[in-house]
């Protein structure tokens, strides 16, 4: 059996796209033999289409991605703060 999820980001601009998705790729290189990741960007819409051999398979790499996302988000929004990064460190 063959699955294939699909998970759909809205973004705050292009910025924020090109960013997520090229924090993305690196971790998502060399995956399983039979496992698929395409990623666009259209606007302010990233989506991602797993593709495994399992429906198990297929869902644990979209919630992986969802953490991956959730990271991105957090430390994205601290440097967009006035003073970024530094002032929370400080």
């Amino acid at each position: 059996m063959k699955a294939s999820t699909t998970l759909t980001v809205r973004l705050s601009g292009a910025a924020e796209g090109k960013s997520l998705s090229a924090v993305l790729a690196p971790d998502n290189e060399g995956l399983p033999q039979g496992m698929l990741l395409s990623m666009s960007i259209k606007g302010k819409v990233l989506e991602l289409v797993v593709s495994a051999g399992s429906p198990s398979a297929s869902l644990s790499t979209i919630l992986a991605l969802l953490r991956d996302i959730t990271l991105f988000q957090e430390v994205w929004l601290l440097s967009r703060e006035k003073g970024g990064m530094a002032r929370q460190h400080a």
